[in-house]
């Protein structure tokens, strides 16, 4: 790995990013508490929000619209606790670990009343040239994001 590819790969690894989101009434079930496959949702915020707060060229959301996917391979959730409606949910994410042509992105997921961890969540994700239907090598994405 060159030099200036080892110094990409441990700017993305450093950053960190949090981001805000509010428990909406239709993300809760019957009982008030937010169903479990809403996290999903928490989770995909952080993720648009990491991206967006690293230093890309263009909003993460530029991409899909030229044809290139960040898509999820994986998810691994452990839940910790619960998150109802009205509260605020403090998502923390960064990159856990880059591979060739995928990526661990590490979630965590709190109250902000409190503090206590509501979901921990590792999602494996590519990048996918959605015309070739070719996955992307992950640090060249984040090159050509990042310059």
């Amino acid at each position: 790995m060159s030099n200036t590819s080892k110094k990409l790969e441990s700017r993305i690894l450093e950053h960190q990013d949090k981001t805000r989101v509010k428990v909406r009434f239709n993300d809760t079930d019957a009982m008030g508490i937010v169903h479990f496959k809403n996290y999903m949702v928490y989770f995909d915020d952080g993720f648009v929000s990491f991206m967006n707060s690293i230093g890309g060229n263009k909003p993460v959301e530029q991409y899909i619209y030229e044809g290139i996917a960040l898509g999820v391979k994986h998810v691994d959730i452990t839940y910790e606790n619960t998150a109802k409606f009205g509260d605020y949910i403090l998502v923390k994410t960064n990159i856990e670990r880059i591979g060739d042509k995928s990526m661990i992105f590490f979630h965590e997921l709190s109250r902000e009343s409190d503090g206590k961890i509501v979901a921990i969540v590792k999602a494996t994700r590519f990048v996918m040239d959605l015309k070739t239907k070719e996955l992307k090598n992950v640090l060249k994405f984040f090159k050509e994001y990042l310059d």
